[in-house]
This record gives structure tokens, sequence and C-alpha cells, in this order.
């Protein structure tokens, strides 16, 4: 156990020494502490409490606890006020809970318990069924369950739950303060009725308005507005609203009976999968099929139009604004890529300008815009990724782009500042392919340039076998980059400890 700024464990595994924080309150003091109960633990001090601890799994980088949900979560927002978080739930080809009890009472079966209910110790629990077991009934094809949840995540308990009827599913949500309540915070969620998947059809969609109450424990509906296709996206917006229906980007203002149209910009391309709003006359559109589009907004005849786009089409999964030109975004083959607008590139022109820009090109006809972003970043992950976001990981940690896969995993990306790290760690990378090839034979290279080519980013996993290699090739490889196999494995763990 090493006590710092944060609380760290050195342990050996799979024949390697570790280094990995704790995920627990820092400790003033530390010492090993053994028991009938706690053969293995730690007793540290932390302020004026005496606290026993001990860990569980070795080679875990993340503490993890779970809240059991009804449905598939979808999307979350965090309310600043009160700090709660609100998460929408839906399922396809699924019963709703109400919908689910009328079923097994007209079957005369008790119905089971939900997943994640504990079962009882006493008698009572004999009989008694759990849906993770026997599962649950089909509602069939265009058949949606779904709920809003209000989570307090300090106390890890839900606190209410909105079921949605009429065959609704929740698809986004937003928590946005509004100018004309004062600057309140309201949740925006954008739903569909009816939906088929395969084609993609619908009856209506609303965007429902929610208002915090009871002290920011549950949710009463304001107001809902039906629109005419599916509110794919939502982002507060200078006090406003700003909405994607379906390939339609929209700003909408509070009114006393539904939202209110202020604006509206057409022509892109399938439908709006993701909005960022940079500043107040920059938003950034990412596409379900077409990748980044960049908006100018123009305050002074309240207008939105299409200045620049990207120059690939991506099938975008997951979305993250780095700064005011640059955006990270991932699309359904696995790969994570960076694109970047030019410098010389401004979204302060006016009209005349942007008709001289595109007066007379053809790529007008295939949704194309005057100026095109250029690739910095591509990496293929190998999974499909799910949601992107930059952030840090801990106290003292370099930002970082975190990204999770639709298997569950859990990866980032660190920028590397000096020039120094970008060539050791290439050279390592370049000469990893030569003295030690995978097992398996598939080339490393051609795997992270499945789709596209890699471009400006280094395979950190690929690197960390270099511990693995006999001492023969790791003095082989040091020796190319005029280092010692010390020296070698000493960088990467300080690569590694940018990040935790």
């Amino acid at each position: 156990l090493a006590l710092s700024s944060r609380s760290w464990v050195l342990y050996a595994l799979a024949g390697s020494l570790h280094t990995t924080p704790l995920s627990y309150t820092a400790l003033d003091a530390g010492a090993p502490f053994s028991s009938e109960h706690c053969a293995e633990g730690i007793v540290g001090i932390a302020g004026n409490t005496l606290r026993i601890a001990s860990i569980d799994r070795l080679g875990d980088a993340f503490n993890s606890e779970s809240l059991p949900l009804r449905y598939t979560p979808r999307r979350l927002a965090h309310h600043s006020v009160s700090g709660h978080i609100v998460v929408i739930e839906s399922d396809h080809n699924a019963l709703s809970a109400d919908e689910k009890v009328q079923l097994y009472e007209a079957a005369g079966i008790p119905p089971p318990l939900p997943a994640g209910t504990v079962l009882p110790e006493d008698d009572e629990a004999d009989g008694m069924l759990m849906e993770s077991v026997v599962g649950v009934p089909r509602g069939g094809p265009g058949k949606w369950a779904s709920c809003i949840r209000v989570v307090d995540p300090r106390a890890r308990q839900t606190l209410s739950v909105i079921e949605l009827a009429d065959n609704e599913a929740a698809v986004s949500l937003a928590a946005v303060p509004l100018r004309e309540r004062g600057g309140e915070t309201f949740i925006i969620v954008g739903t569909v009725k009816d939906m088929n998947l395969h084609p993609r059809t619908i009856s209506a969609g609303f965007i429902h308005v929610y208002q915090f109450a009871d002290g920011n424990t549950t949710l009463n509906l304001v107001h809902k507005t039906q629109v005419e296709d599916v509110p794919s996206a939502i982002a507060p917006f200078g006090g406003r609203v700003l909405v994607g229906v379906g390939n339609r980007l929209r700003i909408y203002e509070m009114g006393a009976k539904k939202l209110l149209r202020k604006a509206e910009a057409k022509g892109f391309p399938t439908m709006i999968q993701s909005l960022h709003v940079i500043s107040s006359q920059r938003i950034v559109v990412g596409d379900l099929a077409e990748s980044f589009h960049f908006v100018r907004y123009k305050r002074s005849d309240n207008s939105l139009s299409i200045f620049a786009d990207d120059t690939a089409p991506r099938h975008l999964t997951a979305a993250c604004a780095l700064d005011a030109n640059s955006l990270a975004g991932a699309d359904k083959f696995g790969n994570i890529f960076v694109c970047r607008l030019p410098h010389e590139v401004s979204d302060d022109f006016n009209d005349a300008a942007l008709m001289a820009a595109t007066a007379g090109r053809e790529d007008l006809a295939l949704n194309g815009a005057p100026s095109k972003t250029e690739e910095v970043v591509q990496f293929h992950v190998g999974e499909i990724v799910t949601s992107l976001q930059k952030a840090s990981l801990g106290p003292g940690c370099a930002e970082v782009i975190l990204y999770t896969t639709l298997f569950g995993g859990i990866g980032a990306l660190l920028p590397l500042r000096s020039r120094e790290d970008v060539e050791t760690l290439t050279a390592l990378e370049m000469h990893l392919r030569q003295e030690a090839p995978p097992l398996c034979g598939r080339e490393q290279l051609f795997f992270r340039s499945a789709y596209f080519p890699v471009k400006g980013c280094v395979d950190g996993d690929y690197l960390t076998t270099y511990n693995s290699l006999p001492p023969n090739d790791q003095r082989t490889i040091a020796e190319e980059l005029d280092r010692t196999p010390p020296e070698v494995s000493k960088k990467l763990e300080e690569i590694a400890a940018r990040i935790l």
C-alpha cells in the first residue's frame, strides 16, 4: 500500500508488477490487517474515522456498482441543481409493467419478481419466481415498453419512475434551462409512438416537457408537443431547445401549452443523431450516416445554415466535442476518429459570401458544403462504440477521451503532448510488429486499419505486450530505441499513470 494524494496498491499478477489507484477515500495512514472475517485486509485512518477494507478483485482498474433497471437504458441527463440523474429506458418487443401484471392475472399465474430484486429469506420466498430465470412475455414487433427514471447517484437508489403509455418509447433526453421560466431547468424527452424498425415508421413523435417537483425527486408533465418525425436528439441552446426531428434541425421556445418553433434548417442527409452546441452561433450536427455538419446560427434573421461537413460518410454511433473546431466520433463499424475544421474556415460570413462560395458547385446536389473538415486521428477499435466523453479520471490525471463499447469494454485515448513521446512510442510499436507479431498471425497494422488507414494514434494495448516478451527480445527492441528495458517499461508505466 502506498499513500500520497491518492491511495495506491502494488501487487504481482500474471508475472508482472502492477500499480493501481484505489477507488476509495484518501487514507492518511494504513497498515496490513488480518482476521477471521478478513484474511487479507487493510486498516487505515481517513480523517477522524478508522476504516477496514479488503481488495476483492485484483486486476480490475475500476470499481463499479450497479442499479437494476426495468428496460435498456438509452440516455441520461444530469440535473445540476439537485445532483440527480434522469435516465430514459426503452425496449422493443416488450410489454410494460402494467401489461405484464394484467397478463399474469388473466392466466392465473403469480407475477415473477423483476430483475435485480432480492428474494426474501422467510417462507414467503417459496414459489416465487424471478424474471431473470423464467423470462418475460414478448409483446411482438412494433410493441414498446419505456419509462423515465429519477436516480440519486449518491444514495444509489431510484426516487421515482414514470411509465410511458400508448406504446410510446423514449429516444432522446436533455436537461435544458429555459429563459422563459427564469432559467429553471426542465427535462425534455423525445418519444415516438408505434415505431417499427425495418423500415422505420412511426405514427407520431412527441417532445415531453417535465418539471421537477417534491424536492427534485419526481417529474411532473408540463405539456407535450407533437412532431412529424423521430425527435432523435435534444440539446440546450441559449435558453431555448435545440431539437433534431428526423433530418431537420429546429429551435423551440417554451410556450404555455406547447413548444413554439422559432427556426428550422433542412437538408441533412438522413437523420440527426447528435447535437453539439459549440457557441452561440456555431452548432455541430452528427448525422446518422453522413458524419458531422457544421451549422451557423445567424441571430439577426434567426436562420440556420450549413457551412462545413466531413469528407467521409460515417454511420455515427457516438460523438463528443473536443474544442471549437475538433470533434471525436465513432461509427458502427468499430472505428474512432477525430476530425478538425481548418482554422482558415470561419462561420462569420454573410449570405452573399455563402452563395458565391457555392455557386456552380455540383456537390450541393450530393449534400456537400463549401468547406470540409480534416481527419487527424483514425483508429479501429474492433467493437461498436456506444459512448464518447472527454473526461479526467482522477485528480492530477490528464484529460482523455473515454469510450465504452457494446460488449462492455471501457477504453481511453490519451493525447501525447511531447514529440519525444510520439517518436518513442511510434518506434516501439513498429519494432513490436517486427519482433513480436501476434500469435494468431493477424497483422496488427491491418487490424487497426480495417476500414480506414490508421492515423495519428498508437496502439496502447499492443505496447503493453512488451513487458511479457522474453528478456532477449526486450533487450533487442530497447537497443533499437537507444534505451534499456527498464527505461522502456518505465515509460509505459508513466503513460498509463497519466490516465488513472
